[in-house]
């Protein structure tokens, strides 16, 4: 590894964080990069997070929290809804309704899913589900986009 011999301020680059490895299982918290490759053989497909979420509420304030992934919800008779999380760019949320009912999903506060008015409800109707992804931190289109 190459030592820092830089004043201090000035930008370095080390030429051993160039390229990154990673094997067996792991958590990964963020990545920023220009672009990414798969250099070698692959083991296994990248995978979403699943979430089983029971629909509760009447408003945006006591809706039942979604998590980034995939969100299989149930519980929902119309009335119910759950929260999307705050918005960041490149987000994306699917949510699966099991339920007999149509469900209400809820942006986080501010902010606004397709053409609703922000803090307003997208519901979706019953056995359906919605792909959401996040534009900005405070909006939210569902692929593909349908009229609301």
């Amino acid at each position: 590894m190459a030592t820092n011999t830089k004043p201090v301020g000035v930008a370095y680059s080390d030429p051993a964080l160039d390229s990154v490895t990673v094997s067996g299982t792991s958590t990964l918290a963020a990545v920023t990069a220009t672009s990414i490759t798969n250099s070698g053989p692959t083991t296994g497909a990248i995978r979403l997070p699943v979430s089983a979420v029971a629909a509760a509420g009447s408003t945006q304030g006591d809706a039942a929290a979604l998590a980034e992934g995939i969100n299989v919800v149930s519980a929902a008779d119309g009335t119910k809804g759950v929260i999307l999380p705050t918005a960041v760019a490149g987000m994306v949320i699917i949510v699966k309704n099991t339920a007999a009912g149509a469900l209400k999903i809820y942006p986080a506060t501010g902010g606004a899913v397709n053409a609703v008015a922000a803090n307003g409800a997208y519901s979706i109707t019953n056995v359906t589900s919605s792909m959401l992804v996040a534009s900005s931190t405070t909006q939210w289109y569902s692929v593909p986009l349908v009229a609301s």
